[in-house]
């Protein structure tokens, strides 16, 4: 398991650059602390379901934190980025070799506990969490422009090639 110092090295060693078409990426000001507070629930809810935790992935993590400054930009909790592009894109676009892939999209969650009791009470998104293949996620989160400044929460899981 990472710590939070960890996953923020990795996350600024993944991200160049932050924007969305047409605008700059608000990102919330304890981005590394939600990310890491957000991975510890997903790593408990597979624990409970004995499954391996996910390790972050600095190339998933740039593909998610895109989507989510795309789809904040948009005030959207599209799977389908503003260019049309996919989630096969957006990992192709970050260099990522994957076997199997899945993506949480979400919108307006307070918390990361939140988000990850959401998540887990549908069973389209519960089943990204706990499949069993999957060994790596990216966390992207941003805030959409005011007045609506809601928090846009991407999940990207995947299990390398």
């Amino acid at each position: 398991m990472i710590d939070a110092r960890m996953f923020l090295a990795m996350l600024f060693a993944g991200l160049v650059a932050i924007a969305a078409p047409g605008s700059a990426c608000v990102v919330p000001a304890d981005l590394a602390a939600l990310q890491a507070e957000l991975l510890q629930h997903l790593n408990a809810e597979r624990a409970d379901a004995g499954l391996s935790a996910l390790r972050v992935s600095s190339k998933l993590t740039k593909a998610a934190q895109g989507h989510a400054c795309d789809n904040a930009d948009r005030m959207s909790i599209s799977h389908t980025s503003s260019d049309g592009g996919t989630l096969q894109d957006r990992l192709r676009a970050v260099g990522y070799r994957y076997r199997a892939a899945a993506e949480n999209t979400g919108r307006s969650f307070a918390t990361p506990a939140r988000a990850v009791e959401w998540w887990m009470g549908s069973e389209k998104h519960r089943s990204n969490i706990l499949l069993r293949k999957i060994r790596e996620v990216g966390i992207g989160i941003a805030v959409s422009a005011a007045p609506d400044s809601r928090l846009h929460w991407i999940l990207v899981f995947a299990a390398p090639k």
